[in-house]
């Protein structure tokens, strides 16, 4: 509990830097106004450009945050997800790999990425992959059971015993459950 207190301090002091960075012109600006209070000068020039430096301050930090937001943490979260997608894929793949070999289907993990076995199975940096084989009673055939997750993003997959990939949804219960026991398997 301590290191995500400690964590959320670093995050919101280097988000307070910013935003005195950005708002620097602002903040020199609103000094001006209070030392011209002081002496005898014309208030009204001060206080017009007190504002419009607030308003174009403004204006900046809101193009900032949409570039930021738009331009970069989507493209981190498209790459997490695609790293996520590919590494369970490689895991079924190696599964089907050695199965076809063996008879039978190996567990692993969970396991965090970079990782890699005998068998072919490439774990992507920052990912978790937990592969359960199980017998299936209806069919009386070995299946596998497989989710992965990343660390940083908000994607979790599960490969069940169809073996069809499926995003869990992010307000169920099991998506709490399966992430929650993966990140603290792996820590």
């Amino acid at each position: 509990m301590l290191h995500h207190i400690i964590g959320f301090g670093i995050i919101a002091l280097v988000y307070l830097c910013f935003v005195i960075v950005i708002f620097a012109p602002t903040i020199y600006a609103a000094w001006l106004y209070l030392v011209t209070r002081k002496i005898s000068v014309k208030r009204k020039s001060i206080t017009k450009l007190l504002v419009y430096v607030f308003a174009i301050n403004l204006i900046i930090a809101y193009f900032l945050v949409h570039f930021a937001f738009d331009y970069f943490l989507r493209t981190k979260n498209a790459e997490r997800e695609n790293s996520v997608t590919s590494t369970i894929t490689n895991a079924v793949a190696s599964q089907q790999k050695y199965f076809a070999r063996y008879g039978r289907y190996y567990p692993v993990g969970p396991v965090r990425g970079p990782y890699k076995d005998e068998y072919g199975l490439n774990v992507e940096k920052d990912v978790v992959l937990y592969v359960a084989p199980n017998w299936d009673k209806d069919s009386q055939s070995e299946s596998l059971h497989a989710y992965a997750i990343h660390t940083w993003g908000d994607t979790t997959l599960e490969i069940s015993d169809d073996g069809k990939l499926k995003k869990l949804s992010p307000d169920s219960e099991e998506f709490v459950r399966i992430r929650s026991k993966l990140l603290n398997s792996t820590k």
